[in-house]
């Protein structure tokens, strides 16, 4: 465990590194969104339009095979990589270790994810079961949300009801450690 807490100034540089990777994320989201690439023409919906990031988008309309393929996952692919930089934030300050050491359930719930969507697999598809349901469990504890645990077969990573509460609660577990 930590010898002391986080100082202030420890604190807002880890605050701030976490919140320009959620910037960078939802920079790449706007274009890249949930439902990419339904339309040829289109603007960033409205969650990223009035954080003030917003694209006009005019795709090809002939799109290769390889395009094709690659939009069908690249939303679940970024959601994926912001958990994995987000854990990567934590660990290289050692509060991966802290938050176990302290029982903290929003970093058991960043590590499940961290394990499971891309670091230690696929990221495609769920290799264990008890992982899916520990992290929808806390998903739905933490978060607010009403996952069926009976009916989740992946790990849930939407942009606005799980990352964007994820990234505030891990910043407020950071903000709990000043000296």
């Amino acid at each position: 465990m930590l010898q002391k807490g986080l100082t202030k100034i420890e604190i807002e540089e880890i605050c701030e590194e976490i919140e320009l990777q959620w910037d960078y994320h939802l920079m790449v989201r706007a274009i890249f969104y949930s439902k990419f690439p339904n339309q040829d023409d289109f603007y960033s919906p409205s969650f990223y339009s009035v954080r003030g990031i917003s694209f006009h988008v005019i795709l090809p309309k002939v799109k290769s095979e390889r395009f094709s393929r690659a939009a069908k996952g690249i939303p679940v692919w970024l959601n994926q990589n912001y958990v994995l930089r987000l854990y990567g934030i934590l660990d290289s300050k050692e509060l991966i270790k802290l938050g176990k050491e302290t029982d903290s359930k929003i970093i058991q719930l960043v590590t499940i994810l961290r394990m499971n969507v891309g670091s230690h697999s696929t990221g495609r598809r769920v290799s264990k079961r008890s992982e899916l349901r520990k992290a929808t469990k806390l998903t739905n504890s933490l978060l607010g949300r009403e996952i069926d645990l009976d009916k989740v077969n992946v790990f849930t990573l939407s942009i606005d009801s799980v990352l964007l509460p994820l990234k505030n609660q891990v910043i407020n577990f950071v903000k709990s450690l000043e000296l």
